[in-house]
Protein backbone atom coordinates (compact mmCIF):
# COMPACT_ATOMS: atom_id res chain seq x y z
CA UNK A 1 0.00 0.00 0.00
CA UNK A 2 1.13 3.27 -1.05
CA UNK A 3 -0.13 6.25 0.90
CA UNK A 4 0.81 10.13 0.13
CA UNK A 5 4.06 11.38 0.51
CA UNK A 6 5.49 14.77 1.29
CA UNK A 7 5.03 16.46 -2.30
CA UNK A 8 8.80 18.01 -2.14
CA UNK A 9 9.37 13.82 -2.71
CA UNK A 10 7.43 13.29 -5.22
CA UNK A 11 6.99 16.81 -7.23
CA UNK A 12 9.90 18.09 -8.37
CA UNK A 13 8.45 19.25 -11.78
CA UNK A 14 6.91 22.21 -9.35
CA UNK A 15 10.22 23.03 -8.50
CA UNK A 16 11.33 22.84 -12.41
CA UNK A 17 8.30 24.58 -13.68
CA UNK A 18 9.65 27.43 -15.30
CA UNK A 19 11.30 25.32 -17.53
CA UNK A 20 8.45 23.88 -19.34
CA UNK A 21 8.65 23.70 -22.89
CA UNK A 22 12.23 23.85 -22.84
CA UNK A 23 13.61 22.42 -26.46
CA UNK A 24 16.04 19.93 -25.28
CA UNK A 25 17.40 18.81 -29.22
CA UNK A 26 15.16 18.55 -32.03
CA UNK A 27 11.32 19.21 -32.43
CA UNK A 28 10.44 15.25 -31.51
CA UNK A 29 12.48 15.41 -28.05
CA UNK A 30 11.11 17.57 -25.50
CA UNK A 31 10.49 17.56 -22.08
CA UNK A 32 6.93 18.36 -20.84
CA UNK A 33 7.25 19.74 -17.49
CA UNK A 34 4.24 21.45 -15.75
CA UNK A 35 4.52 25.02 -16.15
CA UNK A 36 2.68 25.79 -13.19
CA UNK A 37 3.31 28.34 -11.67
CA UNK A 38 3.51 28.01 -7.77
CA UNK A 39 0.17 30.57 -8.16
CA UNK A 40 -1.94 29.96 -11.65
CA UNK A 41 -5.35 31.39 -12.68
CA UNK A 42 -7.40 28.82 -15.20
CA UNK A 43 -11.04 28.51 -16.86
CA UNK A 44 -12.11 24.87 -16.27
CA UNK A 45 -15.19 23.60 -17.79
CA UNK A 46 -16.08 20.01 -16.97
CA UNK A 47 -18.89 17.42 -18.84
CA UNK A 48 -19.62 14.26 -17.06
CA UNK A 49 -22.18 11.37 -18.41
CA UNK A 50 -21.97 8.38 -15.96
CA UNK A 51 -23.53 5.12 -16.08
CA UNK A 52 -23.94 2.25 -14.06
CA UNK A 53 -25.45 0.58 -11.48
CA UNK A 54 -25.66 1.06 -7.34
CA UNK A 55 -25.41 -2.07 -5.34
CA UNK A 56 -27.67 -1.46 -2.04
CA UNK A 57 -26.62 -2.82 1.40
CA UNK A 58 -28.27 -6.52 2.50
CA UNK A 59 -30.77 -5.17 5.32
CA UNK A 60 -29.66 -8.75 7.65
CA UNK A 61 -27.03 -6.58 10.39
CA UNK A 62 -23.39 -7.12 10.02
CA UNK A 63 -24.29 -9.37 6.71
CA UNK A 64 -20.66 -10.05 5.57
CA UNK A 65 -18.98 -12.35 2.23
CA UNK A 66 -16.29 -14.40 3.04
CA UNK A 67 -14.05 -11.23 2.15
CA UNK A 68 -15.69 -9.37 4.99
CA UNK A 69 -17.34 -6.91 2.61
CA UNK A 70 -20.72 -6.66 3.03
CA UNK A 71 -23.81 -8.17 1.00
CA UNK A 72 -25.33 -6.63 -1.99
CA UNK A 73 -29.26 -7.10 -0.99
CA UNK A 74 -30.40 -5.81 -4.86
CA UNK A 75 -29.21 -3.62 -7.21
CA UNK A 76 -30.28 -0.58 -9.15
CA UNK A 77 -29.62 1.70 -12.46
CA UNK A 78 -28.06 4.60 -12.21
CA UNK A 79 -27.72 7.63 -14.91
CA UNK A 80 -26.21 10.99 -14.43
CA UNK A 81 -25.04 14.25 -16.34
CA UNK A 82 -22.89 16.91 -14.36
CA UNK A 83 -22.08 20.24 -15.95
CA UNK A 84 -19.31 22.33 -14.03
CA UNK A 85 -17.36 25.65 -15.00
CA UNK A 86 -15.26 27.51 -12.87
CA UNK A 87 -12.81 29.68 -12.84
CA UNK A 88 -9.99 28.92 -10.20
CA UNK A 89 -6.60 30.49 -8.68
CA UNK A 90 -4.53 27.46 -7.61
CA UNK A 91 -1.51 27.00 -5.30
CA UNK A 92 0.77 24.38 -5.51
CA UNK A 93 2.50 23.56 -2.36
CA UNK A 94 5.28 21.00 -1.16
CA UNK A 95 3.24 19.19 0.95
CA UNK A 96 -0.62 18.63 0.26
CA UNK A 97 -1.77 20.65 3.42
CA UNK A 98 -0.37 23.73 1.53
CA UNK A 99 -2.09 23.06 -1.86
CA UNK A 100 -5.36 25.53 -2.02
CA UNK A 101 -7.63 27.22 -4.85
CA UNK A 102 -10.46 29.55 -4.73
CA UNK A 103 -12.91 28.77 -7.32
CA UNK A 104 -15.62 31.08 -8.32
CA UNK A 105 -17.96 28.67 -10.08
CA UNK A 106 -20.13 30.07 -13.05
CA UNK A 107 -22.21 27.13 -13.57
CA UNK A 108 -23.01 23.95 -12.09
CA UNK A 109 -25.88 21.63 -11.95
CA UNK A 110 -26.52 18.09 -12.29
CA UNK A 111 -29.54 15.04 -12.77
CA UNK A 112 -29.31 11.97 -11.77
CA UNK A 113 -31.44 9.12 -12.26
CA UNK A 114 -31.52 5.83 -9.52
CA UNK A 115 -34.16 3.42 -10.77
CA UNK A 116 -37.05 5.26 -11.48
CA UNK A 117 -36.21 8.47 -9.25
CA UNK A 118 -35.04 11.47 -10.22
CA UNK A 119 -32.14 13.99 -8.15
CA UNK A 120 -31.74 17.57 -9.60
CA UNK A 121 -28.78 19.22 -7.64
CA UNK A 122 -27.95 22.81 -8.18
CA UNK A 123 -25.10 25.12 -6.39
CA UNK A 124 -26.73 27.79 -4.64
CA UNK A 125 -26.37 31.83 -5.97
CA UNK A 126 -25.11 32.50 -2.75
CA UNK A 127 -22.61 29.60 -2.82
CA UNK A 128 -20.67 30.94 -5.78
CA UNK A 129 -16.96 31.50 -4.34
CA UNK A 130 -15.67 27.89 -3.09
CA UNK A 131 -12.37 27.47 -1.18
CA UNK A 132 -10.52 23.98 -1.46
CA UNK A 133 -7.73 23.50 1.02
CA UNK A 134 -5.37 20.56 2.03
CA UNK A 135 -4.66 18.69 5.29
CA UNK A 136 -2.62 15.54 5.77
CA UNK A 137 -4.74 13.24 4.13
CA UNK A 138 -7.30 15.11 1.39
CA UNK A 139 -8.79 18.04 -0.01
CA UNK A 140 -11.57 19.98 1.73
CA UNK A 141 -14.07 21.87 -0.09
CA UNK A 142 -16.09 25.04 1.68
CA UNK A 143 -17.96 28.00 0.86
CA UNK A 144 -16.71 31.77 1.98
CA UNK A 145 -20.14 32.75 2.62
CA UNK A 146 -22.42 29.68 3.32
CA UNK A 147 -22.21 26.12 4.82
CA UNK A 148 -22.50 23.76 1.83
CA UNK A 149 -25.23 20.48 1.57
CA UNK A 150 -23.62 17.21 1.25
CA UNK A 151 -25.04 17.01 -2.27
CA UNK A 152 -23.54 20.56 -3.27
CA UNK A 153 -20.02 19.68 -1.71
CA UNK A 154 -20.44 16.60 -4.00
CA UNK A 155 -21.52 18.43 -7.05
CA UNK A 156 -18.48 20.82 -7.14
CA UNK A 157 -16.37 17.85 -6.47
CA UNK A 158 -15.75 15.91 -9.26
CA UNK A 159 -13.93 12.81 -10.37
CA UNK A 160 -10.87 14.43 -11.38
CA UNK A 161 -9.37 17.18 -9.84
CA UNK A 162 -8.31 19.91 -12.02
CA UNK A 163 -6.08 21.65 -9.88
CA UNK A 164 -3.58 18.41 -10.03
CA UNK A 165 -4.07 17.93 -13.69
CA UNK A 166 -0.72 19.37 -14.49
CA UNK A 167 1.06 16.46 -12.54
CA UNK A 168 0.44 13.98 -15.14
CA UNK A 169 3.16 16.21 -17.18
CA UNK A 170 7.03 14.95 -16.44
CA UNK A 171 10.25 16.91 -16.61
CA UNK A 172 12.33 14.34 -18.47
CA UNK A 173 13.90 14.05 -21.92
CA UNK A 174 10.83 12.26 -23.75
CA UNK A 175 10.24 10.97 -27.60
CA UNK A 176 7.23 10.32 -29.18
CA UNK A 177 5.87 6.82 -28.05
CA UNK A 178 7.78 7.18 -24.85
CA UNK A 179 6.19 6.70 -21.51
CA UNK A 180 6.19 7.74 -18.00
CA UNK A 181 4.36 6.51 -14.54
CA UNK A 182 2.36 8.96 -12.52
CA UNK A 183 3.86 8.63 -8.78
CA UNK A 184 1.05 7.11 -6.91
CA UNK A 185 0.87 10.47 -4.71
CA UNK A 186 0.12 12.12 -8.02
CA UNK A 187 -2.26 9.54 -8.57
CA UNK A 188 -3.70 10.09 -5.08
CA UNK A 189 -4.60 13.79 -5.65
CA UNK A 190 -6.50 13.41 -9.21
CA UNK A 191 -8.63 10.63 -8.47
CA UNK A 192 -9.44 11.84 -5.03
CA UNK A 193 -8.87 8.63 -3.16
CA UNK A 194 -6.30 8.31 0.03
CA UNK A 195 -3.71 5.85 -0.57
CA UNK A 196 -3.10 3.36 -3.80
CA UNK A 197 -3.08 -0.15 -2.78
CA UNK A 198 -1.93 -1.61 -6.39
CA UNK A 199 -1.59 -0.91 -9.93
CA UNK A 200 -0.59 2.46 -11.57
CA UNK A 201 -1.15 5.12 -14.10
CA UNK A 202 0.83 5.83 -17.05
CA UNK A 203 1.39 8.38 -19.75
CA UNK A 204 2.45 8.16 -23.39
CA UNK A 205 3.60 10.96 -25.79
CA UNK A 206 1.88 10.16 -28.90
CA UNK A 207 1.99 13.43 -30.90
CA UNK A 208 4.39 16.28 -30.23
CA UNK A 209 4.79 19.33 -32.28
CA UNK A 210 5.74 22.90 -31.77
CA UNK A 211 2.63 24.49 -30.71
CA UNK A 212 0.87 21.43 -28.54
CA UNK A 213 1.36 17.64 -27.25
CA UNK A 214 -1.01 14.90 -27.53
CA UNK A 215 -0.80 12.20 -24.45
CA UNK A 216 -2.76 9.12 -23.57
CA UNK A 217 -3.73 8.28 -20.19
CA UNK A 218 -3.75 4.81 -19.28
CA UNK A 219 -4.32 2.18 -15.99
CA UNK A 220 -5.88 0.88 -13.52
CA UNK A 221 -5.74 1.15 -9.58
CA UNK A 222 -6.80 -0.41 -6.42
CA UNK A 223 -7.18 2.61 -4.05
CA UNK A 224 -9.08 3.15 -0.92
CA UNK A 225 -11.17 6.09 0.71
CA UNK A 226 -12.02 6.37 3.87
CA UNK A 227 -10.99 2.90 4.10
CA UNK A 228 -13.26 1.48 1.55
CA UNK A 229 -11.77 -0.36 -1.51
CA UNK A 230 -12.39 0.75 -4.92
CA UNK A 231 -11.02 0.20 -8.33
CA UNK A 232 -10.23 2.87 -11.04
CA UNK A 233 -9.30 2.18 -14.66
CA UNK A 234 -8.53 5.36 -16.64
CA UNK A 235 -8.60 5.23 -20.13
CA UNK A 236 -8.13 8.57 -21.36
CA UNK A 237 -6.07 11.57 -23.49
CA UNK A 238 -4.74 15.06 -23.32
CA UNK A 239 -3.49 17.68 -24.94
CA UNK A 240 -0.45 20.11 -23.68
CA UNK A 241 -0.01 23.57 -24.93
CA UNK A 242 3.33 24.12 -25.30
CA UNK A 243 3.68 27.87 -24.71
CA UNK A 244 2.10 27.96 -21.40
CA UNK A 245 3.51 24.10 -20.30
CA UNK A 246 -0.30 23.53 -19.30
CA UNK A 247 -3.05 20.72 -20.14
CA UNK A 248 -5.90 22.45 -21.58
CA UNK A 249 -8.10 19.55 -22.57
CA UNK A 250 -8.53 16.10 -20.77
CA UNK A 251 -11.00 13.55 -21.90
CA UNK A 252 -11.19 10.11 -20.54
CA UNK A 253 -13.61 6.87 -19.66
CA UNK A 254 -13.20 6.55 -15.77
CA UNK A 255 -14.58 3.26 -14.44
CA UNK A 256 -15.04 2.48 -10.82
CA UNK A 257 -16.00 -0.29 -8.66
CA UNK A 258 -16.59 0.60 -5.05
CA UNK A 259 -17.86 -1.88 -2.15
CA UNK A 260 -20.31 -0.76 -0.58
CA UNK A 261 -19.48 0.83 3.18
CA UNK A 262 -21.16 2.28 6.44
CA UNK A 263 -21.88 5.54 4.54
CA UNK A 264 -23.44 4.55 1.04
CA UNK A 265 -24.13 2.48 -1.17
CA UNK A 266 -21.43 -0.03 -3.36
CA UNK A 267 -21.52 0.95 -7.07
CA UNK A 268 -20.23 -0.36 -10.69
CA UNK A 269 -20.15 2.45 -13.02
CA UNK A 270 -18.57 4.03 -16.39
CA UNK A 271 -18.00 7.74 -16.24
CA UNK A 272 -17.31 10.01 -19.65
CA UNK A 273 -15.40 13.16 -18.84
CA UNK A 274 -14.71 15.82 -21.06
CA UNK A 275 -12.42 19.01 -19.34
CA UNK A 276 -11.23 21.99 -21.06
CA UNK A 277 -8.75 24.25 -19.53
CA UNK A 278 -7.61 27.43 -20.28
CA UNK A 279 -5.52 29.96 -18.40
CA UNK A 280 -6.84 33.31 -17.67
CA UNK A 281 -5.65 36.86 -16.56
CA UNK A 282 -7.78 37.27 -13.53
CA UNK A 283 -11.02 35.87 -12.06
CA UNK A 284 -14.64 37.54 -12.92
CA UNK A 285 -15.44 38.35 -9.77
CA UNK A 286 -11.77 40.52 -8.66
CA UNK A 287 -11.25 38.16 -6.03
CA UNK A 288 -8.02 35.98 -5.49
CA UNK A 289 -6.42 33.49 -3.12
CA UNK A 290 -4.97 36.85 -1.44
CA UNK A 291 -7.68 38.87 -1.22
CA UNK A 292 -10.40 35.60 0.61
CA UNK A 293 -7.42 35.16 3.34
CA UNK A 294 -9.91 36.66 5.70
CA UNK A 295 -12.49 35.03 4.76
CA UNK A 296 -11.48 31.41 4.49
CA UNK A 297 -13.13 29.44 6.93
CA UNK A 298 -10.48 27.35 9.37
CA UNK A 299 -10.31 23.49 8.06
CA UNK A 300 -12.44 22.75 11.39
CA UNK A 301 -15.12 25.40 10.10
CA UNK A 302 -14.57 23.89 6.15
CA UNK A 303 -15.84 20.27 7.57
CA UNK A 304 -19.22 21.70 8.46
CA UNK A 305 -21.66 20.76 6.50
CA UNK A 306 -25.51 22.08 6.35
CA UNK A 307 -28.39 19.25 7.13
CA UNK A 308 -31.97 20.06 6.85
CA UNK A 309 -34.77 17.85 6.87
CA UNK A 310 -37.15 18.96 4.11
CA UNK A 311 -40.42 17.20 5.18
CA UNK A 312 -39.22 17.14 9.35
CA UNK A 313 -38.40 21.42 9.27
CA UNK A 314 -35.63 21.49 10.84
CA UNK A 315 -32.15 21.82 9.72
CA UNK A 316 -28.21 21.80 11.65
CA UNK A 317 -24.74 22.26 11.27
CA UNK A 318 -22.37 18.74 11.47
CA UNK A 319 -19.02 17.95 10.57
CA UNK A 320 -19.43 15.49 7.37
CA UNK A 321 -18.47 12.14 9.05
CA UNK A 322 -22.06 12.83 9.82
CA UNK A 323 -24.60 11.10 7.10
CA UNK A 324 -28.27 11.44 6.90
CA UNK A 325 -29.17 7.42 7.08
CA UNK A 326 -33.19 8.00 6.95
CA UNK A 327 -35.50 10.80 6.98
CA UNK A 328 -39.46 10.18 6.77
CA UNK A 329 -40.69 13.59 8.21
CA UNK A 330 -41.68 12.48 11.77
CA UNK A 331 -38.41 11.35 12.67
CA UNK A 332 -34.74 11.13 11.06
CA UNK A 333 -31.94 8.65 11.61
CA UNK A 334 -28.58 10.19 11.15
CA UNK A 335 -25.11 7.87 11.81
CA UNK A 336 -21.68 9.47 12.51
CA UNK A 337 -19.24 7.36 10.56
CA UNK A 338 -15.44 7.40 10.31
CA UNK A 339 -13.40 5.51 8.30
CA UNK A 340 -16.17 3.00 7.16
CA UNK A 341 -16.88 2.30 11.15
CA UNK A 342 -19.95 3.85 12.83
CA UNK A 343 -19.27 5.22 16.01
CA UNK A 344 -22.65 7.21 16.84
CA UNK A 345 -26.07 7.68 15.96
CA UNK A 346 -28.62 10.42 16.14
CA UNK A 347 -32.85 9.91 16.05
CA UNK A 348 -33.88 13.59 15.75
CA UNK A 349 -38.12 12.83 16.44
CA UNK A 350 -40.75 15.61 15.71
CA UNK A 351 -42.96 16.47 19.26
CA UNK A 352 -46.61 17.25 19.09
CA UNK A 353 -46.18 21.16 19.40
CA UNK A 354 -47.17 23.05 22.87
CA UNK A 355 -49.37 26.05 23.15
CA UNK A 356 -46.89 29.25 22.60
CA UNK A 357 -45.07 29.71 25.58
CA UNK A 358 -45.47 25.95 27.13
CA UNK A 359 -42.24 24.41 28.30
CA UNK A 360 -41.02 21.01 29.64
CA UNK A 361 -39.30 21.61 32.59
CA UNK A 362 -36.06 19.25 33.43
CA UNK A 363 -38.16 16.85 35.91
CA UNK A 364 -40.40 16.09 33.55
CA UNK A 365 -37.78 15.81 30.64
CA UNK A 366 -35.41 13.37 32.69
CA UNK A 367 -38.65 10.98 33.81
CA UNK A 368 -39.55 10.82 30.09
CA UNK A 369 -35.61 9.46 29.82
CA UNK A 370 -36.09 7.07 32.70
CA UNK A 371 -39.28 5.91 31.55
CA UNK A 372 -37.76 5.47 27.49
CA UNK A 373 -34.70 3.52 28.63
CA UNK A 374 -36.84 1.39 31.32
CA UNK A 375 -34.17 -1.65 32.22
CA UNK A 376 -31.83 -0.59 30.21
CA UNK A 377 -31.08 2.31 31.90
CA UNK A 378 -28.17 1.75 34.82
CA UNK A 379 -27.36 5.87 35.83
CA UNK A 380 -28.56 9.08 34.66
CA UNK A 381 -24.76 10.47 34.64
CA UNK A 382 -25.84 14.47 34.27
CA UNK A 383 -29.01 16.98 33.38
CA UNK A 384 -28.05 20.14 32.09
CA UNK A 385 -30.44 23.52 30.30
CA UNK A 386 -28.99 25.93 28.25
CA UNK A 387 -30.48 28.20 25.37
CA UNK A 388 -28.24 27.36 22.23
CA UNK A 389 -26.52 29.80 19.65
CA UNK A 390 -29.61 29.18 17.68
CA UNK A 391 -32.25 30.96 20.20
CA UNK A 392 -33.91 27.33 21.05
CA UNK A 393 -34.17 26.25 24.62
CA UNK A 394 -32.32 22.75 25.10
CA UNK A 395 -32.49 20.17 27.44
CA UNK A 396 -29.92 17.62 28.28
CA UNK A 397 -29.95 14.48 29.84
CA UNK A 398 -26.94 11.83 29.64
CA UNK A 399 -27.14 8.32 30.99
CA UNK A 400 -25.21 4.83 31.21
CA UNK A 401 -26.93 1.72 30.51
CA UNK A 402 -26.74 -1.30 28.73
CA UNK A 403 -28.20 -3.49 25.51
CA UNK A 404 -27.02 -6.79 24.95
CA UNK A 405 -24.42 -7.10 27.09
CA UNK A 406 -22.77 -3.46 25.44
CA UNK A 407 -22.50 -0.45 27.96
CA UNK A 408 -24.20 2.54 26.55
CA UNK A 409 -24.55 5.91 26.56
CA UNK A 410 -27.38 7.83 25.92
CA UNK A 411 -27.49 11.48 25.39
CA UNK A 412 -31.22 13.04 25.28
CA UNK A 413 -32.02 16.66 24.20
CA UNK A 414 -35.41 18.42 24.43
CA UNK A 415 -34.99 21.00 22.04
CA UNK A 416 -38.15 23.60 21.74
CA UNK A 417 -38.49 27.37 20.24
CA UNK A 418 -41.11 30.07 22.25
CA UNK A 419 -43.47 29.39 19.24
CA UNK A 420 -44.52 25.72 20.76
CA UNK A 421 -42.42 23.94 17.97
CA UNK A 422 -39.83 20.76 19.67
CA UNK A 423 -38.11 17.94 19.28
CA UNK A 424 -36.13 15.16 21.01
CA UNK A 425 -32.45 14.03 19.79
CA UNK A 426 -31.13 10.68 20.90
CA UNK A 427 -27.76 10.16 20.32
CA UNK A 428 -26.29 6.63 21.50
CA UNK A 429 -22.97 5.06 20.90
CA UNK A 430 -21.08 2.19 22.78
CA UNK A 431 -19.13 3.77 25.91
CA UNK A 432 -15.79 2.94 24.55
CA UNK A 433 -16.19 5.25 22.01
CA UNK A 434 -16.97 8.39 23.86
CA UNK A 435 -13.33 9.59 23.24
CA UNK A 436 -14.04 9.40 19.70
CA UNK A 437 -17.24 10.56 19.56
CA UNK A 438 -15.87 13.85 21.59
CA UNK A 439 -18.72 16.99 21.67
CA UNK A 440 -20.36 16.20 18.24
CA UNK A 441 -23.93 16.69 19.71
CA UNK A 442 -22.95 19.74 21.06
CA UNK A 443 -21.71 20.75 17.54
CA UNK A 444 -25.22 19.84 16.24
CA UNK A 445 -27.27 20.98 19.12
CA UNK A 446 -25.76 24.80 19.52
CA UNK A 447 -26.91 24.83 15.47
CA UNK A 448 -30.30 22.96 15.72
CA UNK A 449 -32.71 25.21 13.90
CA UNK A 450 -36.85 24.46 14.34
CA UNK A 451 -38.64 26.06 11.44
CA UNK A 452 -42.01 27.30 12.00
CA UNK A 453 -44.91 24.67 10.36
CA UNK A 454 -46.30 25.90 7.18
CA UNK A 455 -49.39 28.34 8.04
CA UNK A 456 -51.21 27.30 5.29
CA UNK A 457 -51.88 24.50 3.37
CA UNK A 458 -54.29 24.90 0.22
CA UNK A 459 -53.75 22.86 -2.94
CA UNK A 460 -51.07 25.24 -4.51
CA UNK A 461 -48.76 25.94 -1.66
CA UNK A 462 -48.34 21.98 -1.54
CA UNK A 463 -48.11 21.34 -5.58
CA UNK A 464 -45.41 24.33 -5.13
CA UNK A 465 -43.45 22.98 -1.85
CA UNK A 466 -43.98 19.12 -3.24
CA UNK A 467 -41.56 16.51 -3.89
CA UNK A 468 -42.46 16.49 -7.47
CA UNK A 469 -41.43 20.36 -8.30
CA UNK A 470 -39.15 21.00 -10.90
CA UNK A 471 -36.27 23.34 -9.95
CA UNK A 472 -37.94 26.13 -12.46
CA UNK A 473 -40.72 26.13 -10.10
CA UNK A 474 -39.32 25.57 -6.84
CA UNK A 475 -37.46 28.26 -4.39
CA UNK A 476 -33.57 27.33 -5.45
CA UNK A 477 -32.12 24.62 -3.23
CA UNK A 478 -29.32 21.87 -2.91
CA UNK A 479 -31.27 18.87 -4.42
CA UNK A 480 -35.01 18.51 -5.80
CA UNK A 481 -36.14 14.92 -5.47
CA UNK A 482 -39.19 14.17 -8.63
CA UNK A 483 -39.69 11.02 -6.64
CA UNK A 484 -43.88 10.43 -6.52
CA UNK A 485 -43.42 9.42 -2.53
CA UNK A 486 -44.38 11.47 0.30
CA UNK A 487 -45.90 14.23 -2.50
CA UNK A 488 -48.70 15.14 0.02
CA UNK A 489 -46.33 16.54 2.42
CA UNK A 490 -44.65 19.79 1.93
CA UNK A 491 -41.28 20.81 2.02
CA UNK A 492 -39.03 22.70 3.23
CA UNK A 493 -37.66 25.39 0.60
CA UNK A 494 -33.91 25.40 0.36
Amino acid sequence: MTLPKPMMDRRSWILGSLAAGLVIGNVHNRSFASANKPSSMFRVRTVVKLNGEIRLKSQINDAKTSKGTAITAKTAPIQASTLVDVEEHIQIGMSLAECKSYVRVLEAESEVQVDRTITKTKLRESCRDIVKMGNDREMMTACLDNPLFASERELIDIPINSMFLDSLLTKKEVRVNDSWKVDNDSTCYLLGVEAVLDGGLSVYLVKNDDKSAQLELKGSVAASVHNVATTITVDGKAQVDRSSGCVTWFAANVEETRDISERSPGFKVMAQIQMRRARIEEISSGLTLQSIASRTPTLEAASLQQFQSDLGFFRFLASRNWMTYRDSGEEATYRYIIDNHRVAQCNVTNMIDYESGRQLSMDGFVADVKTSLGTSLVEILESSERVTSSGMRALRVASRGSAQGVDIVWIHYHISNDDGRRAIAVFMLNADQLQEFAAEDAQIISTFELINWPTKLDSKSVEAASATTTPESKPEGAAVSTSKSDSSRPRLPR
